[in-house]
């Protein structure tokens, strides 16, 4: 194929491709920049915010309590359950290196705990609610049982509408490390949003 027939090819493909509504990226198109900010407390969420940080090339952070919940579940649930019913806030501790005015694309992950966000999760959105204005955000969260019920109408209550909150998704806990494939359909789903 000579240099003619070439260039006539590639009209035909990028042609094409516009008609069927397939976008190429160009030289000076950005690509967009993720974080994935999570809580875990049993290490689902953490597994999950991993797999999707790996497959979004995006930086990982976590928030923690400022005072960690206990590890025993029961005590945990002594612990957690008043703070989620009455929407309180638990102090956070400040997370390192993390500005969010450098990244497009914010992943938010928590356990559904009594059906909303976990409260260090919802401390850290509080808090950075005015920083999510006009990021793209897609909420993840793991469960035991409960499916995705208020976590993703809680979030956005608190957001409000200056940020472009993507479809949530829920993954179950107890197969959650099996669920990789699932996972990293859901980074492919979410970045390909306009």
């Amino acid at each position: 194929m000579n240099r003619r027939e070439f260039v006539k090819c590639i009209g035909a493909v990028a042609g094409a491709a516009a008609m069927h509504g397939i976008a190429f990226a160009n030289e000076g198109d950005k690509k967009m920049k993720c974080a994935v900010v999570y809580f875990s407390w049993s290490g689902n969420t953490r597994f999950a915010a991993e797999t999707i940080a790996k497959k979004a090339g995006a930086a990982l952070f976590e928030i923690k309590a400022e005072t960690p919940y206990n590890s025993d579940f029961n005590k945990c649930c002594d612990e957690a359950k008043p703070e989620c019913y009455g929407k309180k806030l638990r102090p956070i501790k400040p997370i390192e290196g993390l500005d969010l005015a450098k990244y497009d694309v914010v992943f938010v992950g928590t356990p559904d705990w009594w059906g909303t966000m976990a409260p260090p999760v919802r401390t850290w959105v509080t808090l950075n609610k005015d920083a999510l204005k006009g990021k793209t955000v897609g909420i993840f969260q793991t469960h035991g049982g409960g499916g995705m019920e208020r976590v993703g109408k809680e979030f956005a209550e608190v957001v409000g509408d200056a940020a472009k909150i993507l479809p949530p998704k829920a993954f179950p806990g107890a197969s959650v490390k099996s669920a990789t494939k699932a996972l990293e359909a859901f980074v492919t789903d979410r970045l390909a949003v306009k």
